[in-house]
């Protein structure tokens, strides 16, 4: 990664979604910010500049998951909280751990002809096949415990 010249570094300190603006404040002719800005913005060392300057910024700003869980720990422990302010740090916190969610089994038992449970695995290989594509993954949605017995 070479030095970034300083224009680029002015453009990389004045970004902020905007690479025309950026450009023009980091000294850019207004004519041809446009254009520079969003050449600097193809440009590998500027992007992984403004990455790290955007990871310095967020990470003192933003609190953890660990961090969040211990404050609403304390919250909900002080006595001289209102019970009100307890109860809803205690509601969070067990969100967070995923405390309150339901799950439901249910068992069916359907009659079909062997054509239809082909057609059936069928259908769902291929829409399995659709939601995996979607969401860009190849094998990471675990297998759906179904199972079809032909009559």
């Amino acid at each position: 990664m070479k030095a970034l010249t300083l224009r680029q570094q002015r453009f990389v300190a004045a970004y902020n979604g905007n690479a025309t603006e950026a450009a023009i404040q980091a000294g850019y002719s207004p004519r041809t910010a446009r254009s520079m800005g969003q050449e600097n913005l193809t440009k590998p060392d500027i992007q992984k500049a403004i990455q790290n300057r955007e990871g310095k910024r967020t990470e003192s700003s933003i609190m953890t998951r660990h961090e969040r869980q211990e404050f609403w720990t304390a919250a909900a422990r002080d006595e001289e909280q209102s019970m009100r302010d307890r109860l809803r740090a205690s509601e969070l916190l067990g969100r967070s751990e995923a405390d309150f969610i339901e799950r439901v089994e249910s068992v069916a038992t359907v009659r079909l002809s062997a054509a239809e449970c082909e057609a059936m695995a069928l259908q769902a290989k291929i829409d399995l096949e659709r939601i995996r594509a979607e969401r860009g993954e190849q094998n990471g949605i675990p297998q759906e415990n179904l199972y079809v017995q032909p009559v």
